[in-house]
């Protein structure tokens, strides 16, 4: 321990515990906090501190406690010539400085654990004054030294304090929707406070001999005392979760402290919760004060009703964090009198009573064990609470196209969740089909997806459709012609085209295709099979074929000559023209026999 010089254990409480005491009037001083505090709190990030000096009181002190100490119901008991071996001893939380720390380490393994060991003590020769009775450590409460006192064990030297969703992990992250309440408890653990007032009862009691008239007149049971103290919670709450008119305050786990004072800050960002203790105006007796510490092991803060609104961050780690701090006081007087009048002047200068005004004066640490999994790992002392509202995205594909895409609610449908700006898109549409669903899978095998499935992952669906049913379509009709040509003849093809007619699309003569002209050669005798076609618009065809006929041109026959004064000579035997008449007779003959055959058996 570098700054601090080591004494015997009475000499240091002495010195820790024992100061100068007037009467006079509370005010609060103007004053900068000194460069060596400054120093050693520059890197507190868990607590607002403020340096505060009136005319009885003054040290480093979060801020939200100035107001308790202005009005505190011992401020009349003088702490401005206060001496510490350890500065800051026994406040909690205040330094930031590493060596100080170690310290208050040293401090309490060295000079105060030794207490809860139990030591046997040098009896004092006058048996009226004798509290030691067989060299037993006084001990009038009955402490439990191993539990009940700062012991060697007491390596923390801290406040902590925890915040967690009611029925929730304390470390995990906790999922929201936009609408919901949340029930928060902010947790401070205590016991070191119950365990440095019993440490301090022990040792200010059981030094080498204490004051003359704390042993006559056995001041446990005898004296009174004058307490006063504050518990202060703060919350600072991120956009989106409100504290609402209809939001409860309540403080459980220690007693006395019932009436809450509740206001906003930031705009209604910051929550101040005060507690001041319910102690009586006079006195009560040391006695009856130290059975209520022996109750104290924890205090909670529970908070009903904060509600998560839509201007909440979305996806997004949401953070509450808290600051938790206290204050306690109490007069120790082997003198009842002082605390009667509110002036020790009586006993100023006698050696034989004692009197100090003890506060303690803590800021509160995040707990290890309760470290929220998303806190700041630079910040481990910060005391925070963090959730989120997750949204899952559902995008809705057209063909390739992305179409849409909309924020759901995680674990509600589109329709049914409270994303009021969020519904589902309009129905799309494609030439010559019918829309018919949004789809999981792109060939509408996957689950239908409506306004009202659950979505509890990022989704994409896809538009599927039906083809539409056209009605019968009529095919068109075609008419051609055939034509003989004589070879050499120019002709064109499209002139065997005589119409073509469709019922839906009128005229369509001009839309008539050659499909083959079935080699079709002008200069070479012979037929040709050409062949047309014709389609409407929907589709609907015809074929229809001509012939073309190529023929050699006729050459010119000469003419006979009429001579009719000459006699053509006889060239042949007119037997042979008897035989050709009775042949053709014959003929005849036979095809009117056939004739009348036919006739007869019709």
């Amino acid at each position: 321990m570098k700054r601090l010089v080591k004494k015997s254990m009475s000499l240091v409480l002495t010195l820790l515990m024992m100061f100068s005491v007037f009467v006079g009037a509370t005010k609060v001083l103007a004053e900068e906090m000194p460069d060596k505090e400054k120093k050693l709190t520059k890197d507190n990030y868990w607590a607002e501190l403020s340096w505060y000096k009136d005319s009885t009181h003054r040290g480093v002190i979060p801020s939200y406690l100035k107001d308790y100490f202005a009005s505190s119901r011992v401020k009349w008991a003088n702490r401005l010539n206060e001496y510490s071996l350890v500065p800051f001893f026994p406040d909690a939380g205040i330094s930031s400085d590493d060596e100080v720390d170690k310290d208050i380490e040293e401090m309490v393994t060295q000079y105060l654990a030794p207490y809860a060991k139990d030591y046997p003590h040098k009896e004092h020769p006058d048996p009226a004054l004798n509290r030691w009775k067989g060299g037993k450590q006084w001990n009038p409460y009955n402490f439990n030294y191993e539990n009940d006192l700062l012991t060697e064990k007491t390596t923390d030297y801290n406040v902590r304090a925890d915040i967690k969703e009611r029925g929730l992990s304390s470390t995990a992250v906790s999922n929201h929707r936009i609408g919901d309440k949340i029930n928060l408890d902010f947790h401070v653990d205590l016991s070191l406070f119950k365990k440095v007032k019993n440490t301090v009862l022990i040792a200010v009691i059981n030094s080498e001999f204490p004051a003359y008239y704390m042993m006559k007149n056995n001041m446990p049971e005898t004296a009174i005392t004058q307490s006063d103290a504050e518990l202060v919670f703060v919350l600072d709450l991120p956009k989106g979760l409100e504290s609402l008119d209809t939001t409860k305050y309540k403080l459980s786990g220690i007693e006395g402290f019932d009436d809450l004072s509740v206001t906003k800050e930031n705009g209604g960002r910051r929550i101040v919760v005060k507690a001041r203790l319910k102690a009586p105006n006079t006195y009560e007796t040391l006695k009856e004060l130290y059975k209520k510490i022996q109750k104290v092991k924890s205090a909670t803060l529970s908070v009903d009703g904060l509600q998560v609104t839509s201007d909440v961050e979305i996806n997004k780690n949401n953070t509450v964090t808290g600051y938790a701090y206290g204050a306690h006081e109490n007069i120790f007087t082997t003198d009842n009198n002082v605390i009667f009048n509110k002036d020790d002047s009586a006993i100023q200068n006698d050696n034989k009573h004692y009197f100090f005004r003890q506060a303690i004066v803590y800021a509160a640490k995040q707990s290890v064990d309760g470290k929220d999994e998303a806190g700041d790992v630079n910040k481990p002392n910060l005391i925070t609470y963090t959730f989120r509202v997750n949204h899952n995205k559902v995008t809705f594909m057209n063909e390739s196209e992305t179409y849409a895409t909309i924020d759901v609610e995680n674990g509600k449908a589109i329709d049914t969740d409270n994303l009021t700006n969020q519904s589902m898109p309009a129905n799309p549409s494609k030439s010559g089909y019918t829309f018919k669903e949004w789809n999981t899978s792109a060939d509408g095998k996957g689950m239908k997806f409506t306004g009202t499935t659950v979505v509890n992952e990022d989704t994409t669906v896809y538009a599927i459709y039906d083809k539409n049913v056209s009605p019968m379509n009529e095919a068109p009709t075609l008419e051609v012609k055939d034509k003989t040509i004589k070879k050499g003849e120019k002709f064109d093809l499209m002139s065997l085209v005589i119409s073509a007619k469709d019922k839906e699309d009128g005229d369509l003569t001009k839309d008539v295709k050659l499909i083959d002209d079935g080699g079709f050669n002008k200069d070479k005798v012979g037929k040709y099979t050409v062949t047309f076609k014709v389609t409407d618009k929907d589709g609907a065809s015809v074929t229809k074929k001509a012939v073309v006929t190529v023929v050699e041109q006729r050459k010119p026959v000469p003419k006979p000559d009429n001579n009719s004064g000459k006699k053509l000579p006889k060239t042949g035997n007119d037997s042979n023209i008897i035989l050709y008449a009775t042949l053709l007779g014959l003929s005849g003959a036979v095809l009117i026999a056939v004739g009348l055959r036919r006739k007869k058996d019709n």
